[in-house]
């Protein structure tokens, strides 16, 4: 897609294992050369492992591009399966049984063994690779190793490389395989690039695509890229390739820090894993600060106080009322004065008994009633 705008022959960073595009680091070289010796000396079991992605097929597919035509090889990606299922498997592959004929395991031993000796006398090592050894059963690895049974007084007829991920190394470290892991006679295991390795990874693999050099990362884009893929070489084809297609779009062919973190950031936010997918988790209020909050002691106010009672009019007594009319030299008016003063007294013990009446009674015509007459009876006083 973006190939003519950078002037490339093909992309670079495809994530398929390309023997072209092998990058000779001091790991890979380190493991390649030890498939070429364990091989080469007939050794019998030989062990390759390394993390997701750092590059365990691209080595076998190089390994495979320079073995001799003579050598056989049979190559089973991910087995799985019985032991009797993965042999003929290896059969057909080595074209000595077609996958087809049910035969029984013995025979197929037979058949194998058979093959293993007239390869021997044409000179033609044979090689079983096993990809993703990992998931090979316990039972199978363990009648694998019956097959290194197979050999002359001076060496093994068949070689058999297992790689796999670390998952390889616990399962083969188990009790019950201890013979299969006294019989491993090579061991290697892939490492991470470098920095300096993955910034020569990427011009590398720019080079073998055809770019005459306008593409640039800088160096704090390089950092940018290692502090990511961790040295792994499938997540920086990942990255890189991600930065081209941002440069395609942009028109751009350089590629500084702020560019590739923009690049890894989206990736990152397209596989959930940004920062902003996650919400905050709500925080105590007492883990917010450790510091002593300070608290000031405020006082007690006092109990509220009774109100004081409110002056009450006392009303005059009858007697003294009457003295009073009696001094009076206008007998009427004192006489008047009097009347009055005893209704004021009398008064609010009717209203007293009116109450009461009425709530005993609770009819509302009688309270009418009640209060006519009464009414009637303070006019004639008054």
């Amino acid at each position: 897609m973006y190939e003519s705008f950078y002037g490339l022959s093909e992309k670079p960073f495809n994530l398929t294992p390309d023997p072209d595009y092998f990058f000779m680091s001091a790991t890979h070289k380190k493991a390649l050369t030890y498939l070429k010796y364990g091989i080469g000396n007939k050794e019998g079991f030989i062990q390759l492992s390394g993390e997701v992605g750092s590059g365990k097929t691209t080595v076998l597919r190089s390994l495979l591009s320079e073995l001799d035509r003579d050598i056989k090889v049979a190559y089973l990606v991910n087995p799985r399966g019985t032991f009797r299922q993965v042999l003929r498997t290896l059969l057909d592959q080595l074209n000595v049984v077609p996958f087809r004929l049910e035969y029984s395991k013995e025979r197929l031993l037979n058949k194998f063994h058979e093959f293993l000796m007239s390869q021997r006398s044409l000179n033609h090592p044979v090689v079983l690779i096993f990809d993703e050894a990992q998931n090979l059963d316990i039972s199978t690895l363990e009648e694998l190793r019956m097959l290194s049974n197979y050999e002359t007084e001076k060496e093994k007829l068949v070689q058999i490389i297992l790689v796999g991920q670390p998952e390889l190394r616990d399962k083969l470290d188990r009790p019950e395989l201890l013979q299969l892991r006294q019989r491993i006679a090579v061991r290697c295991h892939l490492g991470p690039l470098s920095r300096e390795e993955s910034e020569k990874y990427i011009q590398h693999r720019l080079a073998v695509a055809g770019s005459d050099g306008s593409i640039k990362f800088t160096r704090e884009a390089h950092d940018a890229i290692h502090q990511y893929s961790h040295g792994i070489p499938r997540l920086i084809n990942v990255v890189c390739n991600n930065c081209l297609l941002a440069g395609f779009v942009e028109e751009t062919k350089k590629f500084d820090g702020r560019m590739v973190s923009q690049v890894i950031g989206e990736m990152q936010a397209d596989e959930g894993r940004s920062s902003e997918a996650a919400p905050a988790q709500p925080q105590p209020v007492a883990a917010q600060s450790r510091e002593p909050v300070e608290t000031k002691e405020m006082p007690t106010p006092p109990p509220p106080s009774a109100p004081e009672p409110e002056p009450v009019a006392t009303e005059p007594e009858p007697a003294e009322v009457a003295a009073a009319a009696a001094s009076n030299p206008d007998r009427e008016l004192a006489a008047a004065t009097a009347a009055t003063a005893v209704a004021g007294t009398a008064w609010p013990n009717i209203r007293r008994v009116l109450i009461w009446v009425a709530l005993a009674a609770g009819g509302t015509a009688f309270v009418i009633v009640v209060g006519a007459l009464t009414w009637k009876l303070l006019e004639s006083l008054l």
